[in-house]
């Protein structure tokens, strides 16, 4: 009888001492938090034990994290390059981003003397398994400036297009100054700079049209108009101000002159490359003024 309650009370022990693995979900949400963490000044004793427990068991951003923490001395821990890279390094053995922050030490010198051979090489590796808008603009920087390598303007423009986020950001601005050095893009790379440019004035024209609404809408009561105002906005090479032509009016002559005063100030944020022989580009949108 006594041997087959010790029985069961080690079965229920070890079943007990049993963990299940975390979901994808729970381990990104661990690793989201752990990167969150890692940002903090004064982080918490709690929180640097959350993120060390998290790293030994095996969560890829938890050991980015603690290597953060060890690199610049944070949370209370000395600062340990050491510790830094041999975390990094594990990281690199499944995921570009431990190459991209080897990069990074080997381009800033964190332990060892600046290296752009090595942080070239990286940054490459580091793209070879993952997409990251941080290397790829990295690369392009260090391959325009003709460091650890030889100049390669066509690289950096590949990279600065893929690093570009945003027609106002760093990247754009390299796409910008490596095709003020006479580089001619490819049909690929006019392609993908045209996407990123649509994308762009396509967000900048609809947060105008909304903001000319609300304005507007203050101003003129509902059921002045029948029917939304559509104009065409048409661009030319060299100038950012599009010309405004009236397409279908809302049916009431003062709506359409005011929606057209209202946007005269608007301005493309940015021009396209055009192709061979096209000499404007045009859109249509409405704009709902006055309408029930």
């Amino acid at each position: 009888m006594n041997k087959a309650v010790a029985i069961l009370a080690l079965t229920i022990l070890v079943a007990g001492c049993k963990t299940t693995p975390p979901t994808p979900q729970e381990a990104s949400l661990t690793g989201t938090r752990c990167l969150l963490f890692a940002k903090v000044s004064d982080l918490s004793a709690d929180r640097v034990d959350y993120i060390r427990d998290a790293s030994n068991n095996g969560n890829l951003n938890c050991k980015l994290a603690l290597g953060a923490l060890y690199e610049f001395g944070r949370g209370g821990l000395s600062a340990d390059v050491r510790k830094a890279r041999s975390l990094y390094e594990s990281v690199a053995t499944v995921d570009g981003a431990g190459y991209e922050q080897l990069a990074r030490m080997a381009e800033e010198g964190r332990g060892q003397a600046p290296d752009a051979v090595e942080a070239r090489r990286l940054y490459q590796l580091a793209l070879a398994h993952r997409e990251s808008f941080n290397s790829e603009f990295a690369l392009a920087r260090l391959m325009e400036e003709g460091r650890g390598g030889p100049q390669d303007l066509s690289g950096a423009l590949t990279h600065y297009l893929n690093a570009t986020q945003q027609i106002d950001d760093q990247a754009w601005a390299g796409v910008q100054r490596v095709r003020a050095q006479g580089m001619t893009l490819t049909a690929e790379q006019t392609q993908r700079y045209n996407e990123k440019w649509y994308d762009a004035v396509s967000t900048s024209l609809a947060s105008t049209v909304y903001d000319t609404e609300l304005l507007l809408n203050r101003q003129i009561k509902p059921g002045t108009a029948s029917k939304p105002v559509t104009l065409e906005a048409k661009g030319k090479p060299g100038s950012l101000v599009p010309q405004l032509t009236l397409v279908e009016s809302s049916g009431n002559h003062d709506v359409d002159q005011a929606v057209l005063k209202a946007l005269s100030e608007y301005r493309y944020p940015a021009l396209p490359i055009l192709k061979a022989g096209q000499e404007s580009w045009s859109s249509e949108f409405p704009v709902k003024v006055g309408v029930n």
